[in-house]
């Protein structure tokens, strides 16, 4: 260890020395790294404080060098090897100067040398904390760091942490634990122990708020899933978080225990929340091939009259939707795990095939069953006027009805443990819908439509997240086919369906070469997605699906195929993404891809 410590620091003072007295205008040109030390480009450079400038933005000025920044920064790229078990890690460095432009070349290469990997682990569990936490080969398998796994200071600092809050979750909050670890450098392997000690078993006290100003401290306690005198319990804590941040009252929440107690068996919790601003307004857009630029313009009141509600109004248009709507939401709707929503829409479609103008009024009512887990029933009233439909799809389903009440209450359930709605890593989500419209309603449409969605999020390594997903609707009349307006048929492509073909150009065509739509869809997506190079990401991915004209006939055995690429730019409110998807097999005058650019990845 003194020998690697020595040559690190002849390095360091090389790296000084090599420029002595630059001029103070050297500016950085490029910095290329070669030894990865179980680590990306991006994340070697986010070790460094000496950047270079951005590929995407050649009109900024190049960043200034400094070499005892730089001196540092060779240090810090030592000790990040050092953290993955490249523990005689070497940095070696060249620094080309360009003396006309004022600027330097850094070339890095790291000399990993061998891999410390880990030869032991040891678990002591003292007192109470034996009967707790029982030592086993199955709390061994749970841990983050194997034997014979590289030695990955975080992950032996996670196995920690672990052990802590599993004795957390088991109703002691003043647990103790510690760890060590032993690195033999002449065998190059790494022997860790921990050592757990409960502490006292404790049920919850009493919860105060701390940081309302406009909002009622009400709001925060009954989101709370605990109850005074119940078993002390982490997942609580975090659930009872979830809950008061889904009520989008607030920027943070945080539940932590008071320290100060007389009562080592009763723990108290302090909650910290910061408000949002109770109004908020927003303006966004967004573009592609089938929609063209579009816009969107939002009022929002967070805590309309108090008790959490929320009114939003909204206006949207692009030249395909026309869209003025208003949104109601009262949480604990008859009941703590329930809400009530009451949603009106004004639009007007212009779609190839005819053009919708609607009015619509939807009550819903929502109950929630654990964290993942939301079913839901509502009514949809809604008045329906068609113009300018295609006379070949008149012709094709032998009428269609231009006008009338679509009256139908439908129902569904959504099962969600994706990690993030805007760009989940991990989880999976299960949509399912259904409702009927018929004249026992009151309506002059009778029809049914069901759709199921499942969505599929996992990790798969060197930072990517493979993505899947898979759609079916059925849908069919009840009586004559006009009885399934056209507007309510299973249309495919576009921006939320197979990216590589035009809107609804996937699928049966009227003689004018309309979209048909039809009574039963398949579609899906797989792809893959990963970071490239600090907030910019790619994907590549292959999106399929048709439609079948006929009732109760998925057409899996049609399919037609648009593989594609994208890019995302993370930001505070999700990633912005552009993808591109190439139609391979597109309808008679379409382009073969098409261009969407969103905020949030596809699905």
């Amino acid at each position: 260890m003194i020998l690697t410590a020595l040559a690190g620091c002849l390095a360091n003072t090389a790296a000084a020395e090599e420029l002595d007295a630059p001029p103070p205008a050297w500016r950085v040109a490029d910095i290329d790294i070669e030894g990865v030390c179980g680590l990306s480009a991006g994340e070697l450079e986010s070790q460094m404080r000496t950047e270079q400038r951005a590929w995407w933005a050649p009109w900024r000025e190049r960043p200034g060098f400094d070499p005892l920044v730089f001196d540092g920064d060779l240090e810090n790229l030592r000790r990040a090897c050092e953290a993955r078990g490249y523990y005689q890690a070497r940095v070696e460095h060249e620094i080309e100067e360009d003396a006309d432009a004022g600027e330097v070349r850094l070339r890095l290469r790291i000399e990993e040398g061998p891999l410390v990997r880990v030869r032991s682990i040891d678990i002591e569990a003292s007192g109470d904390a034996a009967e707790v936490l029982p030592v086993s080969d199955e709390l061994r398998q749970r841990l983050p760091l194997q034997p014979g796994d590289a030695f990955v200071e975080e992950e032996y600092q996670r196995g920690e942490v672990l052990l802590r809050t599993l004795l957390f979750e088991e109703g002691h909050p003043r647990a103790v634990t510690q760890r060590r670890a032993e690195v033999d450098l002449d065998f190059y392997s790494a022997d860790i122990w921990y050592s757990a000690v409960a502490g006292p078993l404790a049920e919850f006290g009493e919860t105060t708020v701390v940081g309302t100003e406009d909002v009622d401290p009400h709001l925060v306690e009954r989101e709370l899933v605990y109850e005074p005198g119940e078993r002390f319990s982490v997942s609580a804590l975090e659930r009872s978080r979830q809950r008061i941040l889904a009520l989008d009252l607030f920027r943070s929440v945080r539940l932590t225990i008071e320290e100060e107690s007389d009562e080592p068996t009763v723990v108290a919790i302090r909650a910290t929340v910061e408000e949002k601003p109770p109004r908020l307004v927003r303006i966004g857009g967004g573009y592609s091939t089938d929609e063209g630029p579009r816009g969107m313009i939002e009022w929002r009141h967070r805590n309309w009259l108090g008790g959490g509600r929320q009114l939003s109004l909204q206006l949207r248009g692009s030249r395909i939707r026309s869209e003025a709507a208003a949104l109601f939401v009262q949480p604990h709707f008859l009941g703590r795990d329930n809400r009530g929503s009451l949603a009106f829409r004004l639009f007007r479609d212009i779609e190839q095939t005819y053009d919708l103008t609607a009015v619509r009024l939807v009550p819903r009512f929502e109950r929630r069953f654990g964290d993942s887990f939301v079913a839901y029933i509502g009514y949809r009233v809604e008045l329906d006027k068609l113009t300018d439909i295609d006379p070949t799809a008149v012709s094709a389903l032998g009428g269609v009805k231009n006008e009338g009440l679509l009256s139908a209450p439908g129902l569904g359930f959504v099962w969600n443990t994706a990690d993030d709605p805007l760009n989940p890593k991990s989880g999976e989500e299960i949509k399912f819908d259904v409702e009927q419209a018929g004249k026992i309603w009151g309506g002059e449409f009778s029809y049914w439509r069901a759709t199921a969605e499942a969505k599929k999020y996992v990790s798969i390594g060197w930072e990517t997240v493979l993505a899947g997903r898979l759609k079916l609707g059925l849908s069919d009349s009840i009586g004559p086919l006009e009885n399934l307006p056209l507007f309510e048929r299973f249309y495919a492509g576009g921006e939320r369906s197979v990216r590589g073909y035009f809107r609804r150009r996937l699928g049966p065509m009227t003689a004018n070469n309309n979209p048909l739509g039809g009574r039963s869809l398949f579609e899906g997506s797989i792809e893959l997605r990963r970071p490239i190079w600090g907030p910019l990401g790619g994907a590549v991915f292959l999106d399929f699906g048709q439609v079948s004209v006929e009732a109760f006939d998925p057409p899996i055995d049609d399919l037609r195929f648009a593989p594609g690429v994208g890019a995302t730019y993370d930001t505070p409110i999700g990633p912005l993404r552009l993808d591109v998807g190439f139609a391979l097999d597109p309808p008679r005058g379409d382009q073969p891809f098409q261009v969407h650019f969103s905020i949030g990845q596809f699905f």
